[in-house]
């Protein structure tokens, strides 16, 4: 990992730490909670990503003219499947004190049609993108996206309480 890396990695990650902080280590207690926390992640999150990506992916005046019409068609489809995701864990939220086993099964079974869902739009753009970029490119860009995502995912699951 070079320096560059290890830089942007820490320039995304205190604005989450800084957020995980500021909500302390309390569980997420209502929707308007969970609402507030997505916004908050969303906005710290967005305000970094392209540019850490631009600054990771190294890319020709062609290429970056070819990438980042597509990159900006992935993060809206990316965000509808949040959308969906931050649904089924308010959900969660709004029933924690009387979840039942059907309640709980049905929102397992949505979790896991949202993670399809998640992974077919990753498919998707891996698709568009090899037919512009190298694919060495392609993985740089789905690794980069990936450890972002799961920064924001940690502090977001750290955040949920786990069904009662």
């Amino acid at each position: 990992m070079n320096r560059n890396s290890i830089r942007l990695g820490l320039a995304l990650a205190l604005p989450l730490a800084g957020l995980s902080f500021a909500q302390g280590s309390a569980q997420i207690a209502s929707k308007d909670d969970l609402d507030t926390l997505v916004a908050i992640a969303r906005k710290d999150t967005l305000a970094h990503k392209a540019d850490i990506v631009s600054k990771n992916m190294i890319l020709d005046g062609a290429q970056a003219a070819a990438f980042w019409p597509l990159y900006k068609q992935y993060e809206a489809e990316r965000q509808k499947v949040g959308d969906e995701r931050f649904a089924i864990m308010g959900d969660l939220i709004d029933h924690y004190g009387a979840l039942d086993d059907a309640r709980a099964r049905s929102l397992v079974e949505k979790s896991f049609a949202n993670e399809e869902k998640r992974l077919a739009v990753e498919k998707k753009y891996k698709d568009e993108m090899l037919k512009v970029l190298p694919a060495k490119l392609v993985a740089r860009f789905f690794q980069v996206d990936r450890r972002i995502n799961l920064l924001v995912d940690l502090t977001l699951s750290s955040k949920i309480p786990l069904a009662q």
